[in-house]
C-alpha cells in the first residue's frame, strides 16, 4: 500500500501544484548507541526465488531532490530520482524517521532503476518490496540490525465516545487511498493500519496506531494543511487563505470526523540502524 501512496503522490506532484495521495527523504537519527537497546540482527527476507530476472541501477548526474518517481507495468518497474533511504523505506515499510546510521550519500546520492520480472511474473506491492529488498542486499551491500530508541511520534488512539468510521462491505472490491487534493482525501476499503501509515507522510513525526481497530473501512477526511505537513514527501504546502469556511487542521478534523485523536508522546520505537552499505558499480 506504501508504494501506492509514493507512486499518487509524485503523478501529482508533477501535473499539479497539490497533491493526490494513497499512503508508507529519510533523515538520521543521532541518538547515543548508549540509549539504545540493541536487537538481534534482522536476517535477510527468505525467498523462494529471485524478485527480478534483470535489473539495472544509473547514478542520477543532476539530483531532483523530492522528485522520486516510480512506477510499475506488468513485469517493468521503473524508479527516478531514488535513494538508497528512498529504497529502504520501500523495501522494509520503516518510517523515514525510523531509519539511523550510514554515510551521508545514502539520502544524497539519486539512481534511476529498472528491473524486469522473469516472464509470467508480473510486479504486485509485495513483488516490489521484495526488488527493493535484493536490490539493496545484492547491489549495495546493505546490512543492518533493528533497536528499540525512544523517540518523539504521535500516537493514534481513540477520542471520547469513540471511532466514527464505516465498515467497508465484505464483498467490496480493493479500492485503495487517493487524494482530490491536499485537504481532501478519500479512503475506500482500506485497512485502518494503512491509515497510520498515510498520516506518517502527512506529519512531522512518527505515527504510532494503539487504536487496536482493525478491518478494513470506507471514511473521507476534510481538513486545512499546514506548512509542517508533507515536508518528508518534498511538498511545500501554502499558507492557509483567510476562510471562515475551511475546513479545521488535521488533528481537530481526525477527531471530529473519524473520532479518533493524535497525541504527542514519547515512546520506544523499533528504528533500522545501517551497519554497512556500498555504493553501486554501475551497470
Amino acid at each position: 500500500m506504501f508504494l501506492h501512496v509514493v507512486r499518487r503522490l509524485n503523478r501529482c506532484r508533477q501535473t499539479l501544484v497539490l497533491a493526490v495521495l494513497a499512503i508508507s527523504s529519510l533523515v538520521l537519527i543521532g541518538n547515543p548507541l548508549g540509549h539504545a537497546q540493541s536487537l538481534p540482527a534482522s536476517p535477510p527476507a527468505p525467498t523462494v526465488a529471485r524478485a527480478f530476472e534483470v535489473a539495472t541501477i544509473k547514478l542520477v548526474k543532476e539530483p531532483e531532490p523530492g522528485r522520486l518517481q516510480d512506477r510499475t507495468e506488468g513485469r517493468r518497474l521503473s524508479a527516478r530520482n531514488m535513494t538508497l533511504r528512498d529504497m529502504v523505506m520501500i523495501g522494509y515499510e520503516v518510517d523515514p524517521r525510523q531509519i539511523a546510521g550510514g554515510p551521508a550519500w545514502t539520502a544524497a546520492d539519486q539512481y534511476d532503476i529498472d528491473a524486469v520480472t522473469a516472464e509470467g511474473v508480473e510486479i504486485n506491492d509485495l513483488r516490489e518490496e521484495a526488488i527493493f529488498r535484493e536490490l539493496l542486499s545484492d547491489r549495495f551491500r546493505l546490512t543492518f540490525h533493528r533497536e528499540q530508541r525512544t523517540m518523539s511520534v504521535y500516537a493514534l488512539t481513540a477520542a471520547k465516545g469513540g471511532p466514527k468510521l464505516q465498515a467497508a462491505a465484505p464483498d467490496a472490491p480493493p479500492n485503495g487511498a487517493s487524494c482530490e487534493h491536499l485537504g481532501v482525501c478519500n479512503f475506500r476499503n482500506e485497512p485502518f493500519q494503512h491509515f497510520s501509515r498515510w498520516l506518517q507522510l502527512v506529519l512531522d513525526k512518527p505515527v504510532v496506531d494503539k487504536t487496536g481497530i482493525t478491518g478494513m473501512f470506507n471514511f473521507t477526511l476534510r481538513w486545512t494543511p499546514d506548512e509542517s505537513q508533507f515536508t518528508s514527501m518534498g511538498i511545500h504546502v501554502p499558507p492557509a487563505a483567510d476562510n471562515p469556511n475551511a475546513p479545521p487542521g488535521l488533528f481537530t478534523a481526525i477527531q471530529e470526523q473519524l473520532g479518533l485523536k493524535l497525541e504527542p508522546q514519547k515512546i520506544p520505537v523499533q528504528v533500522l540502524v545501517i551497519d554497512h552499505v556500498e555504493r553501486p558499480s554501475e551497470n
